[in-house]
């Protein structure tokens, strides 16, 4: 059981300046817990931040649970066990509903909001099908595809994955899908309580999408589509990737077709997803525990911190070799022949400073 204090100080460490995710869990593996990275926060960063104080993070609590939302940590076991599987997990998720689905298989269907009246029956049908064989749909709550795909699974089950705030619901025509999503199935989000869609949260709105899934279907895409982002998260972590092939005279379709070209799975039915998931009909009776949170993630590391001198040269060197493209962390590693620990340190100092971005395990130089 995760008691108020715990929560607090989770949601004080992750909503401070410049704390990502992956600093989140570089700070937990340095100090040992979220207890002990807040109270270093300010010595190890190279400038002073902003840490959200002890009334903001309380505030946000009590404003969720006052809302029918529960803040689960990653060290919660009722934390999804398929994002615990993936490169860049988030440490804190608001969710309100029906937090059960979280031990179901998942399937994600995202596509055009600008959906062909075609393209929206055959998502509803996806979904439906889908229902029939005890699997929850997740989606993005976004008008066309993710409208169909939630609104026909809304009885056999549905996890709707937002960009904002809980409370937040967007886009405004969406409020009674939001509303019959929040009774009947799940919302999941990792921004805080009214946090407004901005454009980066739609993109780890997508990565949370395909995180929560065991396969991703893509259903009309244009070239510049937001399902593609999500259909590469989805690659990224190792998810299957299906695709419904379309005309090319409907520029809707040349992202999904362009998919199939680099290797997606070609999607016409359900029976497709079992095809190259047969495991998945097996694990229908058995929708399991979700497995237990690893235990070192926060077992209070031994060794002494390292000295300023080291840790301002390492920081020096990594600096030196990063450019705009990103690079493996295992790499600056292996080339500097540093200590994982001295590399989390030097690298914690430089997102915090905003010098870098850190994500899926590379880094890469910010403007």
């Amino acid at each position: 059981m995760i008691s108020n204090e715990e929560l607090i100080v989770s949601l004080r460490l992750a909503r401070s300046e410049n704390i990502g995710r992956s600093t989140f869990f570089r700070l937990v593996e340095i100090f040992g817990t979220p207890s002990a990275a807040l109270e270093h926060l300010g010595e190890i960063s190279l400038r002073k931040i902003k840490i959200c104080s002890q009334k903001d993070a309380e505030e946000e609590l009590v404003k969720s649970r006052k809302f029918g939302a529960e803040i689960l940590l990653f060290s919660d076991e009722k934390y999804p066990r398929l994002l615990r599987e993936i490169p860049d997990p988030s440490p804190i998720l608001t969710v309100k509903g029906n937090i059960e689905f979280f031990d179901h298989d998942c399937v994600a269907i995202v596509g055009a909001r600008n959906a062909s009246f075609n393209s929206s029956s055959f998502a509803r049908r996806v979904a439906l099908d889908l229902g029939q064989n005890s699997i929850i749909t997740v989606s993005g709550m976004a008008r066309g595809i993710d409208a169909a795909a939630h609104e026909a699974s809304i009885l056999s089950g549905t996890i709707g994955v937002i960009a904002g705030g809980i409370n937040t619901i967007y886009p405004s025509e969406n409020r009674k899908l939001y509303d019959d999503v929040s009774r009947h199935g799940l919302l999941v989000t990792e921004s805080p309580f009214n946090a407004p869609p901005k454009g980066g949260n739609f993109v780890q709105r997508n990565r949370l999408i395909s995180g929560l899934s065991l396969a991703v279907i893509v259903i009309e895409a244009g070239v510049k589509s937001g399902s593609l982002i999500t259909a590469r998260f989805a690659a990224e972590q190792g998810r299957e990737v299906f695709a419904v092939p379309g005309s090319p005279f409907d520029p809707r379709n040349h992202g999904t077709n362009r998919l199939i070209k680099d290797g997606a799975n070609m999607f016409e039915k359900v029976e497709d997803i079992l095809n190259e998931l047969p495991s998945l009909k097996a694990r229908f009776k058995d929708v399991g525990k979700l497995s237990e949170p690893e235990a070192e993630e926060f077992i209070a590391p031994q060794a002494k911190m390292p000295s300023d001198a080291e840790i301002t040269k390492v920081r020096e060197e990594i600096l030196a070799r990063l450019t705009f493209v990103p690079i493996e962390i295992d790499q600056i590693i292996s080339e500097l022949q540093i200590s994982v620990r001295l590399t989390n340190i030097a690298l914690v100092q430089l997102e915090l400073a905003d010098r870098i971005e850190i994500g899926f395990g590379k880094v890469v130089l910010k403007n």
